[in-house]
């Protein structure tokens, strides 16, 4: 249990995906089995999807496991290495913080909008944005204090 509040964000993409999928297959077995569709099943899993790709994300953001290219940055002097994280941290919490304000805005231009089967605002949907950079601007924050601590009090080298 533990476990799982230390990595709800893991655990909420991975529920949203599960749901995804679950209901995907169930309307394809009954529109094959039972000609019969459930009108609703897609909104709802696109829907969760797009929660499963924000949040989900995030938390690859925060487990450091989004793909880079740090061929030059690792060729660097310990020193040099340092500015290039920390740079790269604190641009990382501007780009992923306006990025959340926009996506505030687009909430607030999208309250109006319903979606055609479900009637629930879009907004409901465009709110993973917000979630998802959210998260990692709260994440950006934290990597970037981190290394600012780690590289002025110890001068020891910075996660990338």
């Amino acid at each position: 249990m533990k476990n799982a509040l230390k990595n709800f964000d893991g655990v909420i993409a991975g529920a949203m995906m599960i749901v995804t999928i679950l209901l995907v297959i169930v309307n394809v077995i009954t529109r094959k089995l039972f000609n019969y569709i459930i009108i609703w099943s897609e909104e709802i899993a696109t829907s969760c999807f797009v929660y499963s790709v924000f949040i989900g994300a995030a938390y690859a953001y925060r487990k450091h496991q989004h793909v880079g290219v740090d061929l030059l940055v690792e060729r660097l002097p310990a020193g040099a290495r340092r500015v290039v994280h920390l740079i790269t941290n604190a641009l990382l919490v501007i780009i992923n913080g306006y990025i959340t304000v926009l996506s505030v805005q687009f909430i607030q231009s999208s309250w109006i909008k319903r979606m055609p089967i479900t009637k629930l605002p879009s907004s409901a949907v465009s709110t993973a944005l917000v979630i998802g950079f959210g998260l990692m601007t709260i994440y950006s924050l934290v990597f970037f204090v981190k290394d600012l601590r780690r590289s002025s009090s110890h001068g020891g080298e910075v996660d990338a």
